[in-house]
């Protein structure tokens, strides 16, 4: 009996202990964003509708504040037939750029015979991508890398005992490579509305001369390569005080040159700020907080040898992206978006013919589930980008900085005033984490946040973003616990979608002063000093409908995170609209196109519900459904 009595209380000790939540502060009142304009080269591009910069926190775009997402694409590891296709499914994940490699040894087989054509005509590429309105940042080397044979040198520059310098026999054959691309690029650089805005000269020049990169850039004007932004990769030695270019770092967190993918690594301790490798390749030359943080080489994906093969697992894709986004990344670069297939004979020994690299679309244009995994951010950074980069990183007083350390919790802050945006990470390749329940106290110049109410069941292997002081037209979201998805800004009747993390009751607080009305179906309301609070658990099939003091409209819609995998962004008789659908949306100004593998049934919800004449303009009516809601 005695045993029985002990035994109970052992238990519901236990239990008690185990759902006891972590409080975790982070002070945020001291804020010092300094910010340095003017010093950082950017060629002219006067006659562009568009007007591009950059200071030493962010890039911009017409002055204002811009987050761009880039993704690798091979035009040479592609049938030029499907290039097209393949924008557009780049474009339909929220990427905004297009990057690419130039092979010199593609072009030039054998010496002085030149071939532009078919696979290798990167002028039709640059103009399919122009067609559908995304920018081009070319990587034209001359030493490229991206496991072709020697690097993309030709073979006789590749015996060369003074390549990748200033020796004048290997500038004098650079010069003719670069004559050529400036002739295949011509007009086609964003001063003359063309869609090339970036070069990156070189890759991974690490143990060269600095005067180099100067060389190869005048080179690259000499010739009629002239884009708005000059880049280089981060651990690449240059004149950095000089601020001709932009040095753009890599981060992997699948290691394809480790065995298996290598280990447990420091990408997903909201600190890590080098280069991809931890040798002498893994410096920077470079002062950080001069210029904007930026990647050229986010791995969302890894190549694979013959005798070393792994998966990459979506989610820790997604947790390493976001992890990026949290410590104050404002350009994210993609290597490879896309796979491929490597050119006859041209690649890299040791390395099998596919160059597939595990990417979000496939060498065969499959889509893999990384690509809707990484979609739910890029709807984050493109609806949220602007303010995103403003604000100012805040780490708590005692961050991790053990990769292996599973039990305190990863989090940061990006704040700006008393506005921002908490990144919670419970995800570390290589280590399973347990789960974690977690409150938090946020000390703000006006005030101190704690929040939720009820204790947040961050589960391992999960990740979360929680907003803060966000406002809704003129209305005031105190806090949700649930991540900001999209937010679609229409005319003041605008639609804030929240993704539900696991199947955490949701809490949102409301500033009742700048409310005029609140419409919550089925949740649970509150209120206490002049905030409402509403929580909920379960389904959430009714959106919440917000009236601010001018008598702007918000609806809160909640996703699930199904629903947010399978959400799509683009802009619907000039407004800007979110589908949901568990087809492949393929989208361009002239037609939206919906794709299964073995289904005939096609579901679609679009927000906002379009005009009549949209329907009328369906031409397969037989294929959809008709749930089409506001």
């Amino acid at each position: 009996m005695n045993f029985k009595r002990f035994l109970i209380l052992f238990i519901t000790v236990h239990s008690y202990y185990f759902t006891i939540a972590q409080i975790y502060t982070l002070d945020a009142t001291q804020q010092h964003q300094n910010i340095r304009e003017g010093h950082l080269k950017v060629y002219a591009h006067p006659e562009a509708p568009v007007q591009l910069g950059a200071n030493s926190k962010y890039f911009t775009k017409n002055g204002n504040p811009w987050f761009p997402i880039m993704g690798e694409f091979h035009y040479s590891r592609y049938p030029h037939e499907l290039w097209e296709d393949e924008i557009i499914k780049m474009k339909s994940a929220g990427i905004q750029i297009i990057s690419t490699y130039i092979f010199w040894n593609a072009h030039e087989n054998p010496k002085g015979k030149w071939n532009w054509t078919g696979d290798l005509d990167l002028r039709k590429f640059i103009e399919r991508c122009q067609k559908h309105e995304m920018y081009v940042w070319l990587r034209i080397g001359p030493w490229s890398h991206g496991e072709q044979l020697y690097g993309g040198h030709p073979v006789w520059i590749d015996k060369m005992k003074k390549k990748r310098t200033d020796d004048p026999e290997y500038l004098s054959e650079v010069a003719k490579y670069f004559h050529q691309v400036g002739l295949q690029t011509k007009d086609l650089y964003f001063k003359n509305n063309g869609p090339i805005i970036g070069i990156q000269l070189e890759n991974e020049y690490a143990k060269g001369q600095p005067e180099h990169i100067d060389s190869l850039k005048d080179l690259s004007l000499k010739n009629g390569i002239t884009p708005v932004f000059f880049s280089i990769t981060g651990n690449t030695v240059f004149y950095a005080k000089k601020y001709e270019y932009f040095p753009l770092q890599g981060a992997y967190p699948y290691r394809g040159w480790e065995k298996s993918g290598g280990g447990p690594t420091k990408d997903f301790l909201y600190a890590n700020d080098q280069w991809i490798m931890t040798d002498a390749l893994g410096k920077v030359y470079y002062d950080v907080d001069m210029y904007p943080k930026g990647l050229c080489e986010q791995g969302c994906g890894s190549q694979m040898k013959y005798k070393n093969r792994f998966i990459v697992e979506p989610r820790v894709i997604e947790a390493h992206l976001q992890n990026q986004i949290g410590r104050g990344v404002n350009l994210v670069g993609y290597y490879m978006f896309h796979g491929g297939t490597q050119m006859p004979g041209l690649k890299e020994p040791g390395y099998p013919e596919s160059y597939d690299f595990q990417a979000p679309v496939s060498e065969f244009g499959f889509i893999r589930p990384s690509y809707k995994y990484l979609k739910i951010l890029h709807h984050f950074i493109n609806d949220f980008g602007n303010e995103l980069v403003t604000m100012q990183v805040i780490e708590p007083k005692n961050p991790v900085r053990d990769e292996k350390n599973t039990e305190d919790l990863r989090f940061v802050a990006r704040v700006k005033g008393n506005s921002g945006f908490l990144f919670l990470n419970n995800t570390q390749v290589r280590i399973k984490m347990p789960d974690k329940r977690v409150q938090f106290s946020i000390n703000l110049p006006d005030e101190t946040l704690n929040f939720p109410k009820t204790p947040f069941l961050l589960k391992g292997e999960s990740t979360a973003i929680f907003p803060f002081n966000l406002k809704l037209n003129n209305a005031l979201l105190k806090y949700a616990t649930a991540q900001p998805v999209s937010y679609l800004k229409n005319d003041g009747q605008d639609i804030l979608f929240l993704m539900q993390i696991d199947k955490n009751t949701i809490e949102l607080a409301l500033d009742k002063k700048t409310l005029k009305s609140v419409t919550a179906v089925d949740w649970t309301k509150k209120e206490k000093n002049g905030v409402i609070y509403l929580s909920k658990t379960g389904e959430f099939d009714h959106p919440l409908h917000i009236t601010d003091l001018n008598g702007n409209q918000t609806y809160i819609k909640i996703l699930t995170r199904k629903q947010a995998e399978n959400s799509w962004r683009v802009n619907i008789q000039g407004k800007k609209s979110l589908v949901i659908t568990d087809a492949d949306l393929m989208f361009d100004r002239r037609k939206m196109e919906l794709r299964n593998i073995e289904k005939t049934r096609f579901d679609i919800k679009i927000y906002p519900v379009p005009e009549a004449d949209f329907y009328s303009k369906i031409t397969d009516m037989q294929s959809m459904t008709d749930t089409l809601y506001k």
